[in-house]
């Protein structure tokens, strides 16, 4: 019994000794170290869809249109055959009369021949024949007139085997650009199937499609503003050229003609799309605005209507507007806010004001 109370002496001695060693070892290693330094944690900024605000036309009355050009010819030949020959490409400029394409014209050559043939035959007997008529009578007029008669039948059919020939042949009618070639070479072609579209880029044109109640009460001046989606921010003048009076009967709209003022440089080509919007000159100012998506203007409960503009801090404050009339997804902003601003419009419920964010464009990049 002493043993094991002696043991227990020793073992609570031993478990003493070893927790204040780790005490001291812990108090040293502290005291040795550096002061440890709270953890700043940096604040996260929220990105936010923003647009910049600037002046754009009211298209409340616009229509989609085509570009094409004034003068334009789908080519074909007159006649049927074994395309042999393509001697120009897409894209290639040609003058007037230049040869673009030929067919097997074999056959129509031999034709050809024998109508001559035949026309040398009948003139040499007409020429005969009226020699004796003139000086002898020997033969009778109406012998005359029947040789006379076959000889001019043979004019007109080495006429028509030299018309034959010709529509083996595709020349240009005007100077152009081959917009377009439908065939390959070596290819059976049909007769007036296209074998090239030809192009006179000097001089293009935009055609629209108007209702019959635009048509008669809303378009009354002859000027326009064209925008091409392919040159996005750009309006280019139009003029009035032709209307139709008749209806299509199908799609129960006329058609209407404008075309290019000035193209400034710009490279448009037939079968652009186009953004057509007439110009009343008499009210040109009350046609220009600013006008933001609709989510943007944010409601509270007082009937008053907001949005969060963006600081040159990327900070966003509250700014009450005035709105106008709706166009599409868009509201036409009157009052309390100028061209260049910066706008956000997307998720405003979890903005506050003051909130820094950092501003994000509709192509998902950071807005300069």
């Amino acid at each position: 019994m002493n043993n094991a109370h002696k043991m227990l002496a020793k073992l609570s001695l031993k478990t003493l000794a070893i927790a204040m060693s780790l005490s001291v070892a812990g108090l040293t290693l502290t005291g040795c170290g550096e002061e440890a330094k709270p953890v700043i944690v940096a604040p996260v900024v929220k990105p936010a869809l923003t647009e910049v605000v600037s002046v754009s036309r009211g298209d409340s009355l616009s229509f989609n249109g085509v570009v094409r050009a004034a003068e334009r010819a789908d080519l074909s030949f007159r006649v049927g055959g074994l395309l042999t020959e393509l001697l120009v490409n897409e894209g290639d400029r040609v003058r007037a009369g230049q040869l673009l394409a030929r067919l097997d014209s074999r056959d129509a050559q031999t034709a050809l021949a024998s109508a001559q043939l035949e026309l040398q035959n009948s003139e040499v007997e007409y020429q005969r024949g009226k020699a004796i008529y003139e000086k002898s009578k020997a033969i009778s007029k109406s012998q005359l007139d029947e040789i006379t008669t076959r000889y001019n039948l043979a004019k007109n059919r080495r006429d028509e085997a030299q018309r034959q020939l010709d529509y083996t042949k595709i020349k240009a009618p005007f100077d152009g650009i081959v917009g377009r070639r439908f065939v390959d070479n070596y290819v059976q072609i049909q007769a007036n199937a296209p074998v090239f579209a030809l192009h006179d880029l000097e001089d293009l044109e935009v055609v629209i499609y108007i209702p019959d109640s635009v048509m008669l009460s809303s378009v009354a001046g002859t000027e326009a503003k064209a925008e091409i989606s392919a040159i996005p921010d750009h309006l280019f003048d139009l003029t009035l050229r032709t209307y139709a009076t008749q209806a299509d009967p199908i799609s129960q709209t006329y058609a209407v003609v404008l075309g290019f003022k000035d193209l400034k440089g710009y490279r448009v080509l037939p079968g652009m799309t186009v953004k057509v919007i007439p110009v009343d000159n008499s009210n040109a100012k009350a046609n220009v605005n600013i006008t933001l998506p609709i989510v943007a203007v944010v409601p509270d409960n007082q009937g008053k209507q907001y949005v969060w503009v963006v600081g040159s801090d990327n900070k966003v404050s509250k700014r009450y507007v005035e709105v106008g009339a709706l166009s599409r997804d868009r509201v036409v902003i009157k009052d309390n806010l100028k061209v260049g601003e910066q706008v956000v419009i997307a998720g405003m419920s979890s903005l506050q004001e003051g909130m820094q964010i950092r501003p994000m464009s509709n192509g998902n990049n950071e807005a300069q």
